[in-house]
């Protein structure tokens, strides 16, 4: 019976403990590497922001005359509380294959490599940044691929955000 009453209130601890806190959604497969890179971005974590990206892309960039080691702690406009960074995406479309097949002919066109794409999508990405009661953003056009079973950003990697604009 004490093995019972003990059981019966670690349960309702880990059901009010769980329960509590703000209310958070599934992150899809396609939407992980945005996902990613805000957490990185908020927390001054680079090598994770960097994996956002595809390998060749963040390798170029680790080669680069611009590579920053602590990109990710200059991202954000950070004032004396730590900032929050977060994102709403909108405007999704899956990429149709004739689409798909160009952004494969550019990744060998940019980093001479060839890559199947198994999927790819594109959106708008409304990045958010608040700090000290004050909310500022920036909007990007974003594709996302599918590459084997991993998803990432296409493109080069995002080194600025104008977060300028006042939501």
């Amino acid at each position: 019976m004490k093995k019972l009453s003990v059981l019966c209130i670690l349960v309702c601890a880990a059901v009010l403990f769980c329960s509590c806190g703000k209310d958070e959604r599934a992150v899809l497969g396609y939407e992980q590497p945005v996902a990613t890179l805000c957490t990185a971005a908020e927390y001054s974590d680079t090598t994770s922001y960097l994996s956002c990206f595809t390998p060749e892309a963040a390798a170029a960039y680790k080669n680069g005359d611009s590579y920053n080691e602590t990109l990710a702690e200059t991202l954000l406009a950070r004032g004396e509380d730590k900032a929050e960074f977060a994102y709403k995406l909108s405007d999704k479309k899956e990429l149709d294959s004739k689409t798909v097949k160009d952004l494969e002919k550019s990744y060998k066109d940019s980093y001479h490599k060839n890559v199947t794409i198994k999927k790819a999508v594109t959106m708008t990405a409304k990045f958010t940044q608040t700090s000290e009661g004050e909310e500022l953003s920036d909007s990007r056009e974003i594709t996302v691929v599918k590459i084997e079973n991993n998803w990432y950003i296409f493109g080069d990697v995002i080194e600025k955000f104008d977060l300028s604009k006042k939501s």
